[in-house]
């Protein structure tokens, strides 16, 4: 989506990041369980904040008149036909006919599904240089940030902070958690229906606020390296599994991209940490220890077993296409996997097409890092692939489609793993101005 150079410069510094910047603050700034009254299940603001991303996009593609000229976009390409496979079951269980409880969760499961392609295709095809995409995973980390420090803050005073949050106009979907306990521990849910959506919002942002804390040198040193430190204290004292496991996952993939000086600091700093949470939270080692070899006797762990045969015995109805996205209520069970709610929802095809997608972003982010010149780009975008690979990880633990800041995060992630693999392609000899890429959209 080239704009012509004959636009005037006031236009050109008008880009798409301060839309995504407020899309990601209506996702992790604002109440989870908040909705327009007059709106119900899809009236939550960065719902419509997504819809008006798609009619953004819509609208550029009618009336631009010049070609992209971008090349193959395998991340866009899969998430069209994810996106046709959820189309495609959505047809065909109206035309076989759903029961009345499942008709409106189908419909508002399509315009929620709108809404993710909205913003994807805006971040996919609007960010139209490193600069902005810097912009955009900078605003990011600080909205992690501020999702830590909410849940530090919640862990220490053991009070929820937040549930006297009400908007007019706005009614409660569902009650926010507050704080849980695990092992004798406060679970900080920050303002996240629940601890795990909370964690997801922790993993997502922690490899993008190391690689920043690397590579941005423009930035006073205790500016680039406490949003690391202040994400990763509060993953670890989530006391959730799922945001253990993808902490591991994260470091992980971020490892290989480390420089040896950096590696050996990392261990310092881990060895740092667990020495500080021995100190303040004496008895969170053992209980984190015991997350992982409490076995099946953990009622989260066999609830989650006990219902998978309810959902494959909904799955063997319509194994192909699904049921329809939306339709698999809780009220029926409670799988707490992602994976496993989109396999009986839209089937084999909706499963792999959602896989590919995972895939495909992934594959986008490793040639991105593959073909940056500087090491800045090579750190942003081996970070968005660590971050995509932990989000995929806790998706395996809960319902996150469910959940407005798990589902909103990944999708954005997407767009940006598309952004980075379109911007890693771009010939370096073409002049800034003619080289604006939806910047307007």
């Amino acid at each position: 989506m080239t704009l012509p150079a004959a636009l005037p410069e006031r236009t050109e510094r008008r880009d798409v990041s301060r839309f995504v910047i407020a899309y990601l603050l209506l996702t992790c700034a604002f109440p989870s369980n908040l909705t327009i009254s007059a709106l119900g299940s899809v009236g939550k603001p960065s719902t419509l904040c997504g819809l008006l991303a798609l009619a953004w996009w819509l609208l550029y593609q009618l009336q631009r008149t010049n070609p992209t000229r971008a090349g193959r976009q395998m991340v866009r390409t899969a998430m069209a036909v994810f996106l046709g496979v959820a189309l495609a079951s959505y047809a065909l269980a109206m035309l076989h006919g759903v029961p009345a409880p499942e008709t409106s969760p189908a419909d508002s499961g399509l315009i929620r599904l709108a809404g993710w392609a909205g913003i994807f295709l805006l971040v996919n095809d609007g960010i139209a240089s490193q600069q902005t995409l810097t912009k955009v995973l900078r605003a990011l980390v600080w909205v992690g940030s501020g999702t830590a420090l909410l849940g530090l803050l919640q862990f220490a005073t053991g009070s929820s902070l937040v549930d006297w949050i009400s908007l007019p106009g706005f009614s409660a979907a569902t009650e926010l958690t507050g704080v849980q306990s695990r092992g004798g521990f406060i679970r900080a849910a920050g303002l996240a229906s629940h601890p795990l959506e909370y964690g997801v919002v922790l993993v997502t942002t922690l490899p993008v606020a190391i690689s920043l804390a690397v590579t941005d040198r423009a930035r006073s040193w205790l500016l680039r390296w406490l949003p690391p430190a202040v994400i990763s204290f509060a993953a670890v004292m989530s006391v959730s599994r799922s945001a253990l496991a993808s902490f591991a996952v994260a470091v992980a993939a971020l490892i290989p991209a480390w420089p040896k000086k950096l590696r050996r600091g990392a261990m310092v700093l881990a060895v740092v940490l667990a020495a500080a949470m021995y100190v303040l939270t004496p008895g969170m080692l053992g209980t984190l220890r015991g997350l992982f070899t409490v076995g099946t006797a953990d009622p989260s762990i066999s609830s989650r077993t006990s219902a998978y045969t309810t959902a494959f015995g909904m799955l063997a109805n319509n194994p192909v296409i699904g049921r329809g996205f939306g339709t698999f209520l809780p009220d029926y069970v409670i799988v707490d996997n992602q994976y496993l709610g989109i396999l009986v929802e839209l089937g084999f095809l909706g499963l792999f097409s959602f896989l590919a997608l995972i895939a495909c972003a992934l594959i986008a982010a490793w040639r991105a890092r593959r073909l940056a010149a500087t090491p800045g780009p090579q750190q942003t975008a081996q970070a968005v692939l660590a971050s995509i690979a932990a989000i995929a990880v806790t998706y395996a633990f809960f319902d996150a489609l469910s959940f407005t800041m798990s589902a909103n995060l990944l999708f954005v992630m997407l767009g940006i793993a598309g952004a980075q693999w379109r911007l890693a392609r771009m010939p370096q000899s073409i002049p800034p101005t003619t080289n604006h890429t939806a910047d307007r959209a």
